[in-house]
């Protein structure tokens, strides 16, 4: 399924910039995003993407940029803070700069496990002058907490899941069976015609699959 499509590109008249796609990680607080995000960034690396990743600090979950910038990933860091409302300005900045510096084929986003992922789209359509792109949400849940998070937070992981162009069920290596069909039950009924996807960040299952349903 595919992303929105910037309006910008309609307006070009003069060479046009490399379309490129941006995915955008939307996941709850541990949901296991940044291992998740290694998995596709190196996906499409093998499959011979440019591939550039922006995240906000991970003190949470105990990775950040520079852990992910060591290990080869073309990587800017945001301060630490929410990317869909205090840093909006900051995250359209470092995007620019990253579609000019680098001119990936894919760039991942990573906001923070309490953004809303529609925002962030909403901020790169303001971007002046940006060019061609495709973008889509990429929603990440975990069902070994799901049942915790929306008795408690329902409304919100509605919110931060609603826009998804697929949502990628993580650590289905590890998640009974019942909590597995609990949450694509919920999904189903909360997030509808968004296809479930299940994956594994630890071992890589399913993750390959999942992505050519977006973009590879």
């Amino acid at each position: 399924m595919r992303g929105r499509k910037s309006q910008h590109s309609l307006t070009m008249t003069h060479a046009l910039v490399m379309a490129m796609q941006i995915h955008v990680l939307g996941g709850f607080l541990g949901s296991g995003k940044t291992t998740l995000l290694m998995r596709i960034a190196n996906t499409y690396i093998r499959a011979g993407k440019k591939v550039a990743v922006l995240v906000n600090e991970m003190g949470d979950i105990g990775v950040d940029g520079a852990t992910l910038a060591s290990e080869g990933y073309n990587t800017t860091e945001l301060p630490d803070g929410c990317v869909c409302c205090s840093l909006s300005a900051e995250l359209q900045i470092a995007i620019r700069n990253i579609r000019r510096d680098l001119e990936p084929e894919i760039m991942l986003i990573e906001p923070t496990g309490l953004a809303i992922p529609t925002k962030i789209l909403e901020a790169i359509e303001q971007i002046p002058g940006f060019g061609d792109y495709d973008a889509d949400i990429i929603g990440v849940v975990d069902p070994v907490r799901f049942r915790l998070f929306v008795t408690k937070k329902g409304k919100f992981m509605t919110e931060q899941l609603l826009g998804s162009s697929i949502i990628m069920m993580n650590k289905i290596d590890v998640a009974p069976a019942e909590e597995i069909e609990f949450t694509e039950a919920w999904v189903e009924e909360h997030v509808s015609n968004v296809p479930v996807r299940k994956v594994s960040a630890l071992t890589g299952d399913g993750i390959e699959g999942a992505l050519k349903e977006v973009c590879l």
